[in-house]
């Protein structure tokens, strides 16, 4: 598959309906038919590939370019005469031009997409219901496309510096469509003021996806639930995603309500100045205002508009607290709040400014200076319309001190109080947080689902009713239910910062539960789609790059590795640096690179040894090498294997307490013949194998590990003590055997071969050649596993005396070879000896010519076969065809000293002398006659 590059223009594709989404909003090509079935559509800015018709879909993608031009080559099923019309010659900003060709392997079609930019990327993706083929083509992140070169292909919102006071909070009006009257504070000295501070915590809601409404997709059935795959999941690493917090407002509402200060004119020079004052202050000209506010002050020290001055003139630090964020600032506006307070308590801004300085230090992070100030103000002002705000102000400031039991009597005193019906729901919504930040996921679930059963209809504006909810059943493992909720959740608030985070951990749930690895990508993939390069998008982006490593170049595997680096790094989330590095671990475990996983971990482990999991760590490096291990002994690389464990027994194996390194350590030695060491090690798994029978233990160990079954352990015993001549031991070990039939062929011809083998020994020939005749009757048709026995087959009949019968399974390996070519070249070879030695002894002279002949073309140059071609060359002496038998012997000349070259000049050499004593014997007779006429 063509690895999927990160594209900066999906960040506004949540704006979509991706994916499943309905396509009515685009212009298409579609078409519906029988077979395959092929549509073609703009999504903003990605050209959309869409094919259905099929349950399983073979296919291939690649991209190229040939003379100047690059395309992207799909061979897919072929379609039906609607679609190819539909699709051909379609063009977009990223496709010039569409091809259709016939006849491509296996009477598939030929799709070729001319594309307009070499920095197009194309990827592929299935989805299971319904089933599809999606290839989706888009312009490659930081590159400018061919048709828009001045445009910069990454645009970025410019936040302004500091904060305007008027500035209005996310999601109010604009300030222009707005009453005065709502939010702004007319102030007059010989006027006072009360004013009720509002909630607007509601959150954007509705269905965001029109295709699938409930999320169906995301759905899991009872019998779809895996066991395995839930114990599995153990072993993997889940990131604690952060909870809903709910937003406090009411800071920023404080801003939005500023007073207007009001000075009647007159022709006073105090007038004049105080209004001068006025007049900087309203032009935001604050250190202006400062320094004239101290002349103004010295000039006129007992001024009637001191009130007015003092609070304006604590204002005035306070936007520049705003502004800098500088603490020399905000202590200054403080101290001249608490200074105007404290001049004038019965004021009509000291309601006001009691709210905002409480706020201010809870925004700063001074939680026990919030405490101070709100406890203050509900003591003074029992009656205050904003006491359940500053209720809530208290509550928060307590999580933040993580005093839990004095946040829930904050939220108590609210419910209990006569307060409004809003702050009431609001309280009882929070609840659910404080037992959530205290740990208590049971209490926490408890206290949401109160909630939203009182208080139905505000469900809406409580996003972390759900949202944390689910995590909480995530962190209970009780993911059937945390699947639900975290649907209910998507359903309800699609567009929420966290939907990415929700989105993401339904692709974990998916796969923990054991849902198809299809429908787990298709999520991490929905999650990109929607919500772009966004932090809640991050994980299901490093889950996605870490899967598809596996089939990445190694160039495209470089690049997969720096950008899971760079998103890490950008990551505020907790552990997502080691999170990072166990994917990319995980994404060369996959391409077998277990060398470069084992040094990445260790690396990681070495250079955090405080942060790091030192157990999680550990486990995977042992993890990596016992898969070394394993693939070792199974290309039957056994000195490897060994090397491999010796490299690290004294290290990270040295506390492992893995069966399967024992198993695979055992395999090796026996394929190297220590069958001593080999059978030491089996009864040792053995023991412990017998030991966790029918435990718990065994079952997730065995999922962990895949231990060997007993009845494998039993044969490899049988097999390691038959070539050690114990041969008592080893048929017990056979008779041991319970289930063969769950075996794998392999293992079964095996068995069958060593009970044959221990009868032989034992007398019963007879029986043993039963034996073979019946499993090759019953296992017909696997030519890489019955030509061995076939071999063995064909060496009892010869001892049997039943030289007719050994032939006729000697030819049999012969064929299975010549039909195959997957049998063992080396029991090709000594089937192919032994027949032609057969055939020699029963005077067949060709046949065991050709044979040789034939063992000597496919052999020679692999294993040393001299005395072979001495047979054939005698056989050619012996028909007299000299020449013929010195063309063959003469490849002998390299090995001089091996005794069939000896021989083979000595039968030559007879052969000249017998000829030069003939030719002077039959000279004799010719001159004895002459002797006569004489």
């Amino acid at each position: 598959m063509t690895r999927m590059s990160e594209k900066n223009h999906f960040i506004n594709l949540t704006k979509v309906q991706i994916g499943i989404v309905v396509l009515l909003l685009f212009s298409v090509h579609k078409v519906w038919a029988n077979s395959a079935e092929a549509l073609i559509t703009n999504l903003g800015d990605t050209t959309h590939l869409e094919f259905q018709g099929h349950n399983q879909w073979n296919y291939e993608l690649e991209k190229k370019t040939e003379n100047g031009k690059t395309f992207v080559q799909m061979v897919v099923p072929k379609l039906n005469a609607k679609s190819r019309e539909a699709i051909q010659g379609f063009q977009s900003s990223q496709i010039r031009d569409v091809e259709v060709k016939s006849g491509g392997p296996d009477g598939r079609d030929i799709i070729i997409l001319t594309l307009a930019d070499k920095n197009i990327e194309a990827f592929d993706y299935l989805t299971e219901k319904p089933s599809r083929l999606i290839v989706d083509l888009f312009q490659q992140q930081g590159t400018v496309p061919a048709n828009d070169s001045k445009k910069s292909a990454v645009q970025k919102p410019v936040a302004a510096k500091g904060t305007n006071l008027d500035s209005q909070k996310a999601g109010d009006k604009k300030a222009n469509g707005r009453k005065p009257a709502n939010d702004v504070l007319t102030v007059n000295p010989e006027q006072g003021f009360e004013v009720g501070l509002n909630s607007a915590s509601g959150q954007t809601s509705g269905i965001f996806d029109g295709g699938d409404p409930n999320f169906d997709r995301f759905s899991i059935k009872d019998y779809e639930i895996k066991e395995e795959a839930i114990i599995a999941a153990r072993e993997k690493v889940y990131l604690d995603f952060p909870m809903v917090e709910l937003p406090s407002p009411y800071f920023e509402i404080l801003q939005t309500k500023k007073p207007i200060y009001e000075i009647l004119p007159n022709d006073t020079e105090e007038n004049k100045q105080a209004r001068l004052l006025l007049t900087l202050f309203e032009n935001k000209r604050y250190n202006v205002f400062l320094k004239t506010a101290d002349w103004f002050k010295e000039k006129f020290p007992e001024t009637k508009y001191d009130e007015i001055v003092k609070f304006m003139t604590a204002d005035a630090h306070f936007a520049n607290w705003m502004e800098t964020r500088n603490s020399d600032d905000f202590d200054m506006a403080m101290l001249k709040y608490r200074q105007a307070l404290e001049k004038y308590p019965q004021s009509a801004l000291a309601e006001r400014t009691m709210m905002l300085t409480g706020f201010a230090s809870l925004d700063r992070g001074d939680y026990l200076g919030t405490l101070r100030q709100f406890q203050n103000h509900i003591a003074k002002r029992p009656q205050s319309p904003n006491r359940d705000i500053a209720r809530f102000a208290i509550a928060d400031a307590y999580l933040k001190l993580k005093r839990f039991d004095e946040a829930l009597q904050a939220y108590s005193e609210i419910e209990k109080d006569d307060s409004q019906a809003k702050f009431k729901v609001e309280a009882n919504y929070r609840r659910g947080d404080v037992a959530y930040q205290r740990g208590d996921y049971k209490g926490a679930i408890a206290e949401y689902q109160d909630a939203l059963k009182k208080h139905p209809a505000q469900s809406s504006q409580y996003p972390n009713a759900l949202y944390n909810q689910a995590q909480a059943y995530f962190k209970l493992k009780d993911y059937r239910k945390a699947l639900e909720v975290e649907r209910e959740f998507l359903k309800k608030f699609p567009s929420h910062p966290h939907a990415g985070y929700a989105m993401t951990r339904v692709g974990e749930l998916l796969e923990i539960l054991g849902a198809d690895p299809t429908r787990v990508m298709g999520a991490y993939l929905e999650t990109y789609f929607r919500y772009g390069d966004t932090p809640s998008s991050v994980v299901a982006r490093l889950r996605m790059l870490s899967e598809r490593m596996n089939t990445m170049k190694p160039k495209e595997v470089d690049k997969a590795i720096k950008e899971i680096g760079a998103l890490a790094k950008d990551s505020k989330l907790k552990d997502i640096d080691q999170f990072a590095t166990l994917l990319i671990a995980e994404g060369h475990s996959k391409r077998k690179e277990f060398d470069k996983a084992i040094a990445l971990l260790t690396d990681f482990y070495q250079k955090n040894p405080t942060t790091a999991d030192t157990k999680l760590l550990s486990g995977r490096i042992v993890k990596n090498i016992n898969e070394q291990l394993t693939d070792s002994v199974k290309d039957g690389q056994f000195i490897k294997a060994l090397k491999i464990h010796n490299q690290y027994a004294d290290s990270w194996l040295k506390n492992s307490d893995r069966i399967d390194t024992k198993y695979n350590v055992a395999k090796a030695y026996e394929q190297a013949g220590a069958s001593a060491d080999a059978e030491k090690l089996y009864r040792t798994v053995l023991n412990q194998l017998y030991a966790l029978k029918g435990t718990q233990a065994h079952k997730e160990r065995n999922i962990f590990e895949k231990l060997p079954s007993e009845d494998e352990l039993n044969l490899r015993l049988a097999a390691t003590t038959s070539r050690d001549q114990k041969f008592s031991d080893s048929y017990e070990f056979l008779k041991a055997i319970k289930n063969p039939e769950t075996m794998t062929d392999t293992q079964q011809i095996e068995r069958v071969q060593l009970a044959s083998s221990l009868l032989d020994r034992r007398g019963e020939t007879d029986s043993a050649v039963r034996y073979l005749s019946e499993l090759l009757k019953a296992w017909a048709g696997l030519p890489e596993l019955l030509a061995e026995p076939y071999y063995d087959l064909a060496q009892l009949e010869i001892r049997q005396k039943k030289e007719n019968d050994a032939i006729a399974s000697l030819e049999k390996v012969n064929q299975l070879m010549k039909d195959s070519g997957k049998v063992s070249e080396l029991t090709h070879s000594k089937s192919l000896e032994t027949l032609g030695h057969l055939y020699a002894q029963k005077g067949q002279q060709e046949k065991a010519l050709k044979t040789y002949e034939a063992l000597l073309n496919l052999y020679e140059k692999k294993r040393p076969l001299s005395y072979y071609r001495y047979q054939v060359g005698k056989i050619y002496f012996q028909k007299g065809e000299i020449q013929k038998a010195a063309d063959v012997w003469n490849e002998l000349k390299s090995e001089k000293n091996d005794i069939w070259y000896k021989l083979s000049q000595e039968q030559l050499r007879n052969s000249e002398f017998k000829n030069e004593y003939k030719k002077y014997i039959e000279r004799i007779p010719a001159m004895s006659g002459a002797g006569d006429i004489k």
